[in-house]
């Protein structure tokens, strides 16, 4: 039986690889997204497959809330555990994504992202991710996912003159850092543990 030349078409790649040009870039930016988020060792397993299973959409992702936040220096690590949430939470979030990503244009200002998502019946999506940045969580009430605490971009404007609002003194996990050496008080001399019989050997010599 000869071999349906249709069907080698639609199936074999051109590139001589044996994968097609899409395949490859997809393997290509999945492994720049895992090598990036190597440098986060408190992400989850399910956080960083979430991330490398879909790169392209993180890489929107990323990309778009760098735009809405105004913030350039967001973390990789904090955007991956976002995008885990919606992702895991939000079954179209993917092509909202993608849709609102195709709106960010270069040196746009965040309000006016906003109001083209407005028009584009986005709105509910970008409020939802300039919460997530801002307050450090996802969902609202019983639901709701804690992503950060004290990295949350709410505390950045006050980052420099105050601590993040908690019960340990010296800010969020102090308690976990090893204790400051104390210096010990003169009372506390050599001299006061020296046994009495080694006391009188020194003396009578």
């Amino acid at each position: 039986m000869e071999n349906d030349p249709s069907i080698i078409g639609n199936n074999t790649p051109e590139n001589g690889t044996g994968f097609s040009r899409r395949e490859l870039l997809k393997g290509l930016t999945s492994a720049m997204v895992a090598t990036t988020l190597l440098g986060f060792p408190l992400l989850s397993q399910a956080e960083k497959e979430t991330a490398t299973r879909e790169p392209v959409i993180f890489g929107q992702f990323y990309l778009v809330s760098q735009a809405i936040t105004e913030h350039k220096n967001i973390s990789e690590g904090s955007s991956a555990q976002i995008f885990n949430a919606f992702y895991r939470s939000q079954p179209d979030f993917p092509a909202q994504v993608s849709k609102l990503h195709a709106l960010v244009k270069p040196g746009q200002a965040a309000k006016d992202l906003q109001e083209v998502a407005k028009q584009n019946g986005l709105g509910e999506l970008v409020t939802s991710i300039v919460t997530a940045w801002y307050t450090g969580t996802v969902g609202h009430g019983t639901d709701s996912i804690l992503i950060a605490y004290k990295d949350a971009l709410m505390y950045r404007p006050v980052s420099d003159g105050l601590i993040v609002p908690t019960y340990c003194g010296n800010g969020p996990l102090y308690f976990t850092a090893a204790p400051p050496a104390a210096a010990m008080p003169e009372s506390m001399n050599a001299d006061r543990f020296t046994h009495p019989s080694e006391t009188n050997v020194v003396s009578k010599a």
